[in-house]
């Protein structure tokens, strides 16, 4: 790993580097030790990001002799989306080490061993002397940064190393804060250090190309429709629901959900059961904690209702509640139609889980955030709803119409198959990078 003078960071990234560090870094963290004294989530966070050297003890004795590759990942999600790519590359390079980093909690504490990675922790802290160490520990070959989660000083630090740095599955939403006109000129410093942008789609080309020279840019697609059909075929393997209990049933699955969305959703689940009587619903809240699985039990009254983990004592409940994390996607291969949380509250969540199992999917009117969301609407897969009547009567027409249900799930099943192939591109474009640099490092 080769290191760079000052001139190759460039004059306005030194500025702002400057500013960065010594104006803002501090007040963040300020503010980030304030709220952790009372958010147990940012507390967690914050104090489990140091020891590093510690941390870092177990990987590098194993793993001193082979390039590295670092990951970098907001949340679970992101980790998820990145599956199909940590595989296709371990067999293009088996000998590269793959480190994966997390900057929330409820990835890090939630993640599971994967067969292609060597080791997960948290990212380090953002302040210099933590990345500075990290960099002469770890000796990154390569830096990969998933769909959005980009922090200045690491992009700085893979510049001043010489590591080669991509943001993959990169999404730019046109009214994101990145592009409001007092923080661009510090995001270009920031994003044109990034060896190679792959964008989603076009617009999102077009977006990032306000902050980078279109020659970084370029659009790949999104990895995350190759997970979803390689999570299906894993989970096809797998029953978290026993077959008998929903044989006869009639099932929706409603996914990701916030106590935002039970406002609309539990009216059209009651009336739904009344009218219907071979109806049954799964209901999985995104954070599954006593709070909300309380707060959602509330608003079920006195249905007859069970726990995922009691189903050993079933007794013909038509309503199952997720008390567990990690199941969902596998849930939604037994819904005739899925409804998809985080669209009545701030954003929806993954909507592609749901149709690559070829049913419709319904979500709220919060979803701008999803490109494929707006691509199930356009084909007729995805069905947007404004409040609890009119869930109910796009419920019904499936219930009512079984054909009509049918072609719509094939509408947003042919997105998912119609969007893949993101992962072999994106292998392509980074090895043909890595590749040279190896070639030409060599030679020297």
């Amino acid at each position: 790993m080769r290191m760079i003078g000052p001139r190759g960071t460039g004059m306005n990234s030194i500025f702002y580097a400057l500013v960065y560090n010594v104006l803002f870094l501090p007040l963040f963290y300020l503010a980030l030790f304030l709220i952790s004294l009372f958010n147990a989530k940012v507390r967690k966070g914050l104090w489990s990001r140091f020891g590093l050297s510690r941390q870092l003890k177990p990987f590098l004795t194993k793993n001193s002799q082979h390039p590295v590759m670092v990951l970098h990942c907001a949340s679970m999600g992101e980790f998820e989306h990145t599956k199909p790519f940590l595989v296709e590359f371990k067999k293009e390079r088996p000998d590269y080490n793959v480190l994966v980093l997390f900057f929330s909690p409820s990835g890090y504490e939630n993640v599971k061993s994967f067969p292609t990675v060597d080791y997960f922790m948290y990212s380090p802290h953002e302040c210099l002397f933590s990345l500075w160490t990290f960099m002469r520990k770890v000796k990154p070959s390569l830096w990969i940064v998933a769909k959005h989660d980009v922090w200045p000083n690491q992009v700085w630090f893979c510049r001043l190393f010489h590591v080669p740095l991509f943001l993959i599955n990169a999404s730019l939403h046109e009214q994101s804060s990145r592009l409001f006109w007092l923080m661009r000129p510090f995001n270009r410093a920031v994003y044109k250090h990034f060896t190679r942008i792959l964008a989603v789609s076009p617009s999102d080309r077009y977006n990032f190309s306000r902050l980078v020279n279109n020659g970084k840019c370029m659009v790949v697609g999104d990895t995350k429709y190759d997970q979803v059909i390689y999570r299906r075929d894993e989970s096809l393997r797998k029953q978290f629901v026993p077959p008998d209990i929903y044989k006869n049933r009639w099932v929706m699955v409603a996914g990701s959900t916030w106590p935002e969305d039970h406002v609309y959703l539990i009216p059209a689940l009651k009336n739904l059961l009344k009218k219907h009587e071979k109806t049954m619903f799964i209901i999985c809240p995104h954070e599954p904690t006593p709070a909300h699985l309380e707060e959602l039990q509330i608003h079920l009254d006195n249905l007859p209702v069970i726990l995922l983990s009691r189903l050993d004592e079933y007794q013909d409940e038509r309503i199952i509640i997720i008390d567990q994390i990690g199941v969902l996607a596998n849930l939604y291969g037994i819904g005739k139609v899925a409804y998809v949380g985080g669209s009545f509250k701030q954003n929806i969540h993954n909507v592609l889980e749901a149709a690559v199992y070829k049913i419709p999917v319904i979500f709220g009117p919060v979803n701008q955030n999803s490109h494929e969301a707006q691509l199930l609407k356009a084909g007729k897969g995805g069905w947007e709803v404004q409040d609890a009547p009119e869930i109910q009567h796009v419920v019904e027409k499936f219930i009512i119409n079984d054909v009509y249900r049918q072609e719509s799930g094939w509408q947003a099943y042919k997105v998912v198959q119609d969007h893949g192939g993101a992962t072999g591109k994106t292998i392509r474009k980074i090895l043909s990078v890595v590749n040279h640099a190896e070639i030409k490092n060599n030679k020297e």
